[in-house]
């Protein structure tokens, strides 16, 4: 009897260890596209939740229940990534999503500071696009939209600097969603470009997409070295960034 006890103690003592005599709370998505290693946890335990079905010229709104504390990254392999540690009962994530190219006059971003350029600091760049055309004789223009993290504030600083053929830079300035540059992730990861190996290239047009590919590792691509689809994937770019500078750039 004594050894039968002492057999029953240690399954239960295994079972607290493991914590499988806890009660689980179910993780519940209200819409499609999410993953999470199990569908139930225990309270306390860490939740981790992808979210890879992200079309482009897209921008998702996430939400959970209103007293659970979620951080939200992206991965460029994953797509979104969500932690939060479970509570006492079940959870429900929510997505909403709308066309990015529609203007949003409810879009949550403050008037746009008169010294915004000043924020601008290199280490704080996310994404840079930079587009000319090859000429065969003198100095060739270019445009080139770089997006930058702020220190303090919301939205995302996105830079327009142009030369044309003859004269000095010029530079422009403007807030912007945060996710444009999910936008622009979205079709690095969609072309795999951070992974592009060496290929053909192409003459009479120079593009360099500079970004980071989620390692901490930064990535330069050009058109000099890419694939043979590798041009939609510039194209891609410059028609995201064009757009949402045309949607969000006020008028002097």
């Amino acid at each position: 009897m004594k050894r039968r006890i002492s057999i029953l103690v240690g399954v239960v003592l295994i079972m607290a260890i493991m914590g499988c005599g806890k009660t689980r709370y179910r993780v519940n998505f209200d819409g499609y596209g999410f993953q999470s290693e199990k569908t139930s946890y225990a309270q306390g335990e860490e939740v981790r939740v992808t979210y890879d079905m992200i079309a482009t010229d897209t921008d998702y709104n996430f939400s959970i229940d209103e007293d659970v504390d979620m951080e939200q990254t992206f991965d460029n392999q994953h797509g979104y990534v969500f932690t939060f540690t479970m509570p006492d009962h079940d959870v429900t994530m929510h997505v909403e999503s709308r066309n990015s190219m529609e203007y949003d006059p409810g879009a949550n971003l403050p008037e746009t500071p008169e010294n915004l350029a000043d924020e601008i600091k290199a280490e704080n760049m996310s994404f840079d696009y930079y587009e000319k055309t090859v000429a065969a004789e003198g100095e060739d223009g270019y445009e080139e939209f770089v997006l930058y993290d702020r220190d303090e504030g919301d939205g995302l600083i996105l830079a327009k600097y142009v030369k044309d053929e003859s004269g000095e830079e010029t530079v422009e300035v403007c807030l912007v969603p945060f996710d444009t540059w999910v936008s622009c992730m979205n079709i690095v990861r969609m072309y795999g470009m951070a992974d592009w190996e060496k290929g053909p290239g192409i003459d009479g047009k120079y593009c360099v997409a500079k970004f980071n590919n989620g390692k901490g590792e930064p990535v330069r691509v050009t058109t000099e070295d890419m694939p043979e689809d590798g041009l939609s994937a510039f194209e891609a770019l410059a028609y995201t960034l064009g757009t949402t500078w045309n949607q969000y750039k006020k008028e002097d």
